[in-house]
């Protein structure tokens, strides 16, 4: 059956979970409004933690800033790290020393790992999704954690304190993401809300990558305009201009790369894994990119990026935090991206760029 087919039953299923676990949840008492400095009381100065992130990288990477904050406050905290299978891959980057829980959708491996949660018996779960999930539902139900912090949404009954649920189109992800910290006593605006990657590459001068694959279809660059775009990168002066393409796009990449006719313009060397793609992109001065965890490793590793953008309607854009950026915005897809506007942002982001001077802390865009 096709997606667009299943993606209403998949929604109309998970509004009738949630609604369902709600009335079950009903009667229970909230403590919303408990302040920080009692629940701190109640769980003494190095709390026990969990952080569930079992979605995808980009969100896993945006959110890395909350690990680090967590371990400046409580360094002699145990904290862990709920991953997924899709996000798996991001473990050798992470920014501190954490235990791992990874949610595979496996049933057996799952009950097993379940049991191994419980048996920490963690003082807090803090659940990093801000739209309703059915997973993160029932995962805290499963975790055997004490108290519960998440956003005030549709499964709001599974937590024992909730933060308010900020405006999407007006607040970026990290921001949101911040907010949950305000029940440990965090002010979320005066917190550094840049990514961090555990990333040892070093710039290297003239190198521009171009990332024209994503996840979804309609956010990657049409290869005649990904050719022009790597073709007036060279023009322009720039030494090098690898491009990046996903695993099942490296036929369309070489199309790309052979259209050219310029041995400044490759194909980045296959990798294999998360972190050595990662430290690839670390390598790059600038990079343009389709795809928000790239846009994202970019942040955590300092390198100015132009970030071409299919706009999701009702959410704010997931912007890079923290390093210069220029966004270009196309709607519903890029199909029709013309390389000369790319092309002058690109040159303003250069500008920008050089010189740029870090302050903290960082708000996001």
């Amino acid at each position: 059956m096709p997606n667009h087919f299943l993606k209403p039953v998949e929604l109309a299923f998970r509004r009738a979970f949630l609604r369902g676990f709600g009335l079950l949840c009903k009667t229970k008492k909230s403590t919303a409004s408990i302040p920080p400095e009692e629940l701190l009381a109640r769980f003494g100065p190095s709390p026990s933690i969990l952080l569930l992130r079992q979605d995808r990288l980009g969100d896993v990477i945006m959110s890395s800033f909350v690990l680090r904050a967590l371990r400046e406050r409580f360094p002699a905290s145990r904290i862990a790290l709920l991953l997924g299978k899709n996000n798996v891959g991001i473990v050798p980057l992470l920014p501190t020393d954490c235990d791992l829980f990874i949610y595979s959708k496996n049933l057996s491996k799952d009950i097993g790992m379940l049991r191994s949660l419980r048996k920490r018996r963690f003082d807090i779960a803090i659940d990093l999704t801000d739209k309703a999930s059915v997973t993160s539902t029932i995962l805290l139900g499963a975790s055997g954690a004490q108290c519960k912090i998440g956003v005030d949404k549709e499964n709001a009954p599974v937590y024992d304190i909730t933060v308010q649920h900020l405006d999407m189109e007006q607040y970026h992800v990290a921001r949101r993401n911040a907010e949950l910290l305000r029940s440990l006593g965090f002010d979320p605006d005066a917190l550094d809300l840049r990514p961090e990657l555990n990333l040892l590459a070093n710039p290297i001068n003239g190198r521009v990558g171009f990332n024209v694959s994503a996840r979804v279809p309609a956010r990657c660059a049409p290869s005649k305009a990904s050719a022009e775009i790597a073709r007036g990168l060279v023009e322009m002066g720039c030494s090098e201009v690898v491009i990046f393409v996903a695993p099942d796009d490296h036929e369309r990449g070489r199309e790309i790369v052979d259209s050219v006719h310029d041995e400044r313009v490759h194909l980045a060397p296959l990798v294999r894994s998360f972190a050595e793609f990662a430290e690839q992109v670390a390598s790059c001065e600038y990079l343009i990119t389709t795809d928000t965890s790239t846009t994202q490793i970019a942040a955590a590793a300092g390198v100015p990026a132009l970030v071409l953008f299919t706009p999701t309607p009702g959410e704010h854009l997931w912007t890079p935090v923290g390093i210069p950026f220029e966004p270009y915005t196309q709607y519903p897809t890029l199909a029709a991206l013309e390389p000369q506007p790319v092309l002058e942002l690109f040159k303003q982001l250069m500008v920008r760029s050089a010189p740029t001077v870090s302050v903290k802390p960082i708000a996001a865009q």
